[in-house]
């Protein structure tokens, strides 16, 4: 089925994010691991395909603690937030 909104010219709503925080899996099951753990799920947003999950903002450094915890060894493309400086 042809949609015509989209032959005329109608517009789809687009976001973009700027400096959000993925996991990248090497396969589904993983992911699926992950989403299971509940420490690991209470800090994904969704999952963006089968092996990539969105993470929280602000969350990505305890994202990784729990992965390396976990036994895992993950690759880390970009630089994590500094944390907060303390306040006085």
């Amino acid at each position: 089925m042809h949609d015509s909104s989209r032959s005329s010219g109608g517009r789809i709503p687009v976001k973009l994010h700027r400096r959000v925080c993925l996991v990248q899996t090497e396969d589904a099951l993983l992911a699926e691991e992950l989403l299971a753990r509940k420490k690991l799920g209470q800090e994904i947003v969704g999952r963006l395909s089968d092996r990539v999950l969105l993470i929280r903002p602000g969350r990505a450094e305890a994202v990784l603690a729990e992965l390396v915890k976990m036994g895992h060894t993950p690759q880390v493309s970009g630089k994590l937030a500094a944390p907060a400086a303390p306040s006085a």
